[in-house]
């Protein structure tokens, strides 16, 4: 993708990521990178500057999208004792010395296992804003662990890893999918990328995500990791970015970074971030090209989902994302219930191979309101047509 600078999106005080126009919310612009669907394999399709492509299956813990998880029993090492390698989709908390579950999993029979994360029609007002609470929530304001070198990747606390974790699996809790983890490998060759990223040359002719030789901080582990991650400029903490591939905001021909990030089966995800250098001051990169996660896989999700969902997210780009037929040529309209007025929309046609097929539209001449009911009606998918309510609310 082209780089670009995109407006702010509305979070809470303590998340303000945007200390300067500059800086704000730096993503690739047109083209995403692209992956052979269903085999895994990476690899580089764009034929111009290309700059980020996102990957990660998620979920939500205690059925609400937030939260590093419940305390393990066995699974991972006895409670209070990490000597022992922690278990599957565990980490060690080192304030306790305990091995916990990952954020999006739960205890059950003595294994951290996928919290239930529901319909999303199910998901009540109360889940919904809970959830974005939660998932919003920073811990670690010091993510970065290094030495101070221009080109030491240095490593991230493991407050840092369940932060972005916690983020991730807030937003695919809300649209219906299951949660991701991240890798120690993935990690490491992503913190190998966000160094090299951070000091990127935007008068390069290059894409970000295939670095050349010789460039500041260059080296194979970050050039591996730039062509199989998301890349993002200017969040101010690894979680942060998370928002930035969910908004999109300048991708319209791709939506590359958000259909990354809700490709169902995707995990497990590598978590990079560098901050000091550079032109914007930070760079974080998210290795998604894993295929492995489990949990739900529906014919169709959408952003926003269907129910309610936090207005703020309602503002950004909708999509309709899934496997069943037609959803990449869908017809869309949409009616504002509450007054039975039909809305004009914007359809914005992806180009696709990234993630699911896709269709994305805007507003036309209309804005998003809390406390009104919209409905989404997508002709020419599967047999015939799909209509589901979408529900924007306030939440404090």
């Amino acid at each position: 993708m082209l780089a670009g600078v995109s407006r702010p999106f509305a979070l809470p005080a303590v998340l303000a990521l945007c200390l300067a126009p500059v800086a704000c919310n730096l993503l690739s612009g047109a083209d995403d990178l692209k992956v052979k669907r269903l085999t895994g394999e990476g690899g580089d399709d764009d034929s111009g500057s290309a700059d980020t492509a996102s990957a990660a299956t998620t979920g939500a813990t205690s059925g609400a999208g937030g939260g590093a998880g419940a305390t393990t029993s066995g699974a991972g090492g006895a409670v209070g004792d990490c000597a022992a390698p922690c278990g599957a989709n565990q980490y060690c908390e080192a304030a306790t010395n305990t091995c916990v579950c990952d954020p999006g999993f739960v205890m059950e029979g003595g294994a951290c296992n996928p919290a239930p994360v529901g319909d999303p029609t199910t998901h009540t007002q109360d889940d919904v804003c809970g959830a974005w609470a939660t998932g919003h929530v920073v811990t670690e304001n010091a993510p970065l662990v290094a030495s101070g070198q221009e080109c030491d990747p240095g490593s991230l606390t493991q407050a840092a890893l369940v932060d972005t974790l916690v983020r991730i699996n807030m937003f695919r809790y809300l649209v219906g999918l299951g949660p991701t983890t991240d890798d120690p490998a993935l990690n490491t060759m992503s913190q190998w990328c966000a160094n090299l990223e951070s000091w990127w040359d935007w008068s390069l002719p290059n894409s970000p995500h295939a670095p050349p030789a010789g460039v500041k901080c260059y080296s194979a582990e970050g050039a591996s990791g730039a062509g199989q991650s998301n890349i993002a400029w200017g969040s101010g903490h690894p979680a942060q970015a998370i928002d930035q591939y969910m908004e999109d905001w300048g991708n319209e021909t791709t939506m590359g970074h958000r259909r990354w990030i809700l490709n169902p089966p995707l995990g497990p995800v590598g978590i990079g971030y560098w901050q000091t250098g550079g032109q914007y001051g930070n760079a974080q990169c998210l290795a998604v090209f894993g295929s492995s996660g489990g949990g739900p896989h529906p014919s169709w999700y959408a952003w926003p989902p269907p129910g309610f969902v936090p207005v703020e997210a309602a503002g950004w780009t909708w999509t309709l994302h899934g496997s069943i037929g037609g959803v990449a040529s869908a017809a869309i309209t949409m009616l504002r219930v509450d007054d039975n007025t039909p809305l004009a929309v914007t359809v914005l046609p992806l180009s696709q191979g990234y993630a699911e097929d896709t269709q994305s539209w805007v507003p036309n001449g209309w804005t998003v309101e809390a406390g009104k009911t919209y409905r989404v009606t997508a002709t020419g998918v599967g047999s015939g047509s799909l209509t589901y309510d979408v529900k924007p609310v306030v939440c404090n």
